[in-house]
């Protein structure tokens, strides 16, 4: 009896945990990366730049209305999040929107918008919690949120899954060490 708890327990253990596997890159991804990289300026939003202490993120990111399928072109975005410590450091005490790390940009005509930054740091008293806010200007609700399955706990899978505002992305690693993801964002009621 003894035997099967602690297997149990184990099982239960291993089962919960957060997978922090990251995969490299494909070629196709890598290819996509490019691709993404070399978007006009308008739809190129560096938040971070290399001298930012923290792990470096790229996000390729499409944004689509989830009514007609159809890109969203020339949408205003704007991005906040922590340091890597995780602190968001708002110029406005009461408004973390105004964090240190932020941007605003606009898609391109295919609804894309490439993101350079750093991986946010976890908040609070809690761990795995690490997110980008995304707030897409017009649309209703505006506030999108994308997390990371490689820094999603259980319970952040659980909230991510039974959410249409927020997204987890699988992180990929290209050859040099930058986490990199693709993600298509779906909003509701856009201008």
């Amino acid at each position: 009896m003894v035997r099967y708890l602690v297997t149990l327990i184990v099982c239960c253990i291993v089962s919960c945990s957060t997978d922090r596997t990251i995969a490299p890159l494909s070629q196709n991804e890598k290819a996509l990366l490019q691709e993404f990289r070399s978007l006009p300026n308008t739809s190129n939003l560096t938040i971070a730049n290399m001298n930012e202490p923290g792990e470096r993120l790229k996000l390729c990111l499409t944004f689509i209305n989830i009514e007609t399928k159809e890109t969203l072109p020339h949408q205003s975005v704007k991005f906040y999040h922590t340091s890597s410590t995780g602190n968001y450091e708002p110029t406005d005490p009461a408004d973390e929107s105004t964090a240190r790390l932020n941007g605003t940009s606009k898609t391109d005509v295919k609804g894309r918008i490439f993101v350079n930054t750093i991986l946010p740091g976890d908040y609070g008293s809690s761990a795995d919690n690490r997110h980008i806010h995304t707030t897409v200007f017009g649309a209703t609700p505006e506030g999108y949120d994308i997390h990371f399955k490689q820094y999603s706990g259980i319970m952040g899978r659980n909230f991510v899954r039974n959410s249409d505002q927020h997204f987890l992305v699988d992180l990929k690693r290209d050859t040099d060490g930058t986490l990199v993801g693709f993600m298509i964002i779906l909003i509701k009621n856009p201008s």
